[in-house]
């Protein structure tokens, strides 16, 4: 089965509509380096946290990159996963990791065929789950936007760096929607597909885009 991450939430109805849909995380967007009408404040994300019900994951999204400053931000929050999208170092992951003793996804950023953390893209990969991540995303790249692009990356990379690294989880994000996630998830067979730009109409969650969005995911993983 493909877990599903719905990210976007800005209140409470958000949430009820995300675990109505059946999805399996909330991502809250907080305090992140980019233009976003969902980048809540922590106080906002906390409170949305406590609204996640027992047995949904609540995902705590950072581009923050200071060790000091993510450790604060997620003791305030208290996500049960923290998910870090900046281009945070290895040794960042694992201090973190050490630390809050929370799962962490560690995101890697695509542009084009290429990795913008460098190198091997299997071996970066590695690098990380070595480091302390649970678990590799990955998002596409535009300049400015380190994530919500609304653009796809290259399922072949996606593909080749799910099988370097199994059995650790490769969750895929960048540009999928309710037309697209299927073929997405034939093609890359992820552990997980993560959404914001899918499933908002007018920089708000879509309920109805929302429950599309699983219901195709979840057809697609059955398949």
């Amino acid at each position: 089965m493909v877990r599903v991450i719905i990210c976007g939430s800005r209140r409470r109805e958000d949430v009820e509509a995300i675990v109505e849909s059946g999805a399996d995380g909330v991502g809250l967007i907080t305090e992140v380096r980019q233009d976003l009408p969902c980048n809540l404040s922590r106080r906002a994300a906390a409170e949305l946290c406590r609204a996640v019900p027992p047995l949904i994951s609540s995902v705590l999204i950072l581009t923050e990159e200071d060790p000091a400053k993510i450790r604060e931000i997620a003791w305030e929050v208290r996500p049960s996963i923290l998910q870090l999208h900046g281009f945070n170092p290895p040794e960042v992951v694992s201090q973190v990791k050490r630390e809050l003793g929370l799962k962490i996804v560690k995101v890697l950023h695509v542009e084009g065929e290429r990795l913008l953390e460098g190198g091997d893209p299997i071996r970066c990969a590695l690098r990380f789950l070595e480091a302390g991540a649970d678990a590799i995303l990955l998002d596409s790249f535009r300049s400015g936007k380190v994530g919500a692009t609304g653009t796809l990356l290259s399922w072949d990379l996606a593909r080749k760096i799910r099988d370097g690294i199994r059995p650790a989880p490769l969750i895929l994000a960048g540009g999928l929607n309710e037309e697209n996630v299927a073929s997405a998830i034939k093609a890359v067979r992820p552990f997980a597909v993560d959404v914001l730009s899918g499933v908002v109409s007018g920089g708000w969650l879509d309920p109805e885009k929302v429950r599309r969005f699983v219901r195709k995911a979840r057809e697609a993983g059955e398949g």
